[in-house]
């Protein structure tokens, strides 16, 4: 388990051992947090034979081997297709829920993403949330509660899962062997540390490093090509790049480089281009990106 998780770890085991753990828990933060390393643990305590009142699996049972070798029948995990989760996964979810377990204990379903729900998807879903079945055990993961439906969220146990010792990450990121002091963004992110550690697996820090620095000279003039080259690589990129594109005006406003009307005018322009790139189907990447860096260049000189 991953350090910064323990906390809310000895919430929940606290719970479980005073039989007051909910049958719906929602965990929720930031995406590179670890929620569903942390959900598929949990899911394995609540499946093991032997964990007891631990809310730890041995890891040497039944269970435990049938979940290490991905092929447990009482554990079901459900996942966004592109944008969201259908009505039809969520039936799916209730079948597998009122049916006995067949290992003779409890059953688990992970939901990644319970934000993506469709309308009747949420809808679906209450009953099970409303009607809890003994031994069935859902865990609910969400990087926006803002955009889960109110009768859903109402029906859950919310726990926030969130990196509260930044050094400690820093230590731990450097046990990993990544070492990111040399960038001075970094401190945007160490609350996402899986974030970091799949970047320098991927060895992508030196490009993100490079966005930022283009990010602070929007306003002289950027060379939009080599910046279009850069993000069509890894278009997961374009939102980083508008994060640090914002802190960029946010920092020229507050040194009173900027003044606040021509700020919010220049950090419209980016939450346009970083919003139409995640909706509109068929953007021409480079271009959006072009006029951007044209709307920007006569907004902040």
């Amino acid at each position: 388990m991953y350090p910064w998780l323990e906390s809310v770890f000895t919430q929940l085991q606290t719970s479980y051992q005073q039989q007051r753990f909910h049958h719906a828990q929602m965990l929720y933060g930031m995406a590179g947090v670890g929620k569903l390393e942390f959900a598929h643990t949990l899911a394995a305590a609540l499946l093991c034979k032997q964990a007891g009142t631990s809310l730890v699996a041995c890891g040497q049972c039944k269970s435990c081997l049938l979940l290490e070798a991905d092929n447990h029948p009482d554990k079901l995990l459900i996942a966004a297709e592109s944008q969201s989760i259908s009505v039809d996964a969520i039936r799916s979810l209730n079948d597998f829920i009122f049916h006995s377990a067949q290992q003779g204990g409890n059953k688990v379903v992970v939901i990644d993403g319970i934000e993506k729900l469709t309308e009747s998807a949420a809808n679906a879903l209450l009953k099970t949330l409303e009607e809890p079945a003994k031994g069935r055990y859902l865990l609910l993961l969400c990087n926006d509660t803002a955009r889960v439906t109110a009768t859903v969220l109402s029906r859950c146990n919310k726990m926030n899962v969130a990196v509260v010792d930044g050094r400690g990450v820093e230590q731990w990121l450097a046990e990993q062997g990544v070492h990111t002091g040399q960038y001075p963004w970094v401190s945007q992110f160490i609350s996402q540390p899986l974030l970091l550690l799949r970047w320098a697996q991927a060895q992508q820090l030196g490009d993100i490093d490079a966005l930022w620095q283009q990010a602070q000279r929007l306003g002289e003039g950027v060379n939009s090509d080599t910046l279009s080259k850069a993000l069509q690589a890894d278009t997961s990129l374009v939102k980083i790049f508008c994060g640090f594109a914002v802190a960029a005006i946010n920092a020229k406003m507050a040194s009173g480089q900027l003044d606040f009307i021509k700020a919010q005018a220049a950090i419209t322009s980016v939450r346009r281009f970083s919003v139409d790139q995640q909706t509109v189907l068929g953007l021409n990447l480079a271009l959006s990106l072009s006029r951007l860096c044209y709307q920007l260049q006569q907004t902040l000189r």
